[in-house]
């Protein structure tokens, strides 16, 4: 399971105590993405942060490849690419947008 940068956040959170048990009971994998994305989060409270850094010590961290990254975006098949890449990680075979 690859979890969403959104999720991650919200799983910082200490009324989301149930969020966290799934999560631990299901060892997703992340993103480098969603890494960089929650850790520059601009809301995170001192504690959600170190939530955070403790969280991604600890969970499967995917790189991407800069052959996994769309040339452009300006298209909803370009939107669609960068879908079934962000998808492909939990796979870990990316494939090449063009």
């Amino acid at each position: 399971m690859l979890l969403d940068s959104n999720l991650i956040i919200y799983a910082a959170r200490p009324e989301h105590g149930a969020l966290r048990d799934f999560i631990a009971r299901e060892v997703p994998c992340v993103s480098v993405i969603s890494k960089v994305e929650t850790l520059g989060y601009h809301e995170l409270t001192g504690q959600e942060k170190q939530f955070l850094e403790e969280f991604f010590k600890a969970a499967g961290v995917l790189p991407v490849s800069h052959s996994a990254i769309p040339k452009r975006f300006d298209s909803a098949s370009s939107a669609a690419c960068h879908l079934a890449m962000r998808l492909s990680l939990e796979r870990r075979s990316v494939t090449a947008c063009h």
